[in-house]
């Protein structure tokens, strides 16, 4: 595979990446539902996906350092790549910030029936 060819191809890779990323994840960009239904199995498949996407940004990014060879060169020519290839772990973290939102939300919850219940408890003591 030529070199325009493999950058043709990381680009559709990502493209679709996110793409899918917004799709699935669709709450964080305002809507409700997302606009082609996702499974359980695709979320799935979209976590080992997103990790082999990782894996080919960052395969095309050694493969243009080879390349150049200069470190300051190389940051001013691929800082897109770059930037591309770190922004993927974080959105694996957005992910898992929503997991502990729910998660906080679910405590609170929690909390707040446990105090109501104690509440009451003491109130049920005092009438006796």
């Amino acid at each position: 595979m030529g070199k325009k060819a493999f950058d043709i191809f990381v680009s559709a890779l990502v493209m679709f990446f996110f793409a899918g990323y917004l799709n699935i994840h669709s709450d964080l960009i305002g809507l409700h539902e997302p606009p082609i239904p996702v499974t359980k199995e695709v979320e799935e498949f979209w976590d080992l996906f997103s990790w082999a996407v990782f894996g080919v940004l960052a395969f095309d990014i050694a493969l243009k350092y080879r390349q150049v060879r200069d470190p300051k060169l190389f940051v001013k020519k691929h800082w897109l790549d770059i930037l591309m290839l770190c922004l993927m772990p974080l959105f694996a973290g957005f992910k898992a910030a929503k997991f502990s939102i729910k998660l906080v939300k679910g405590l609170k919850m929690a909390k707040s029936g446990f105090k109501a219940a104690h509440g009451a408890k003491k109130i049920g003591k005092a009438k006796h």
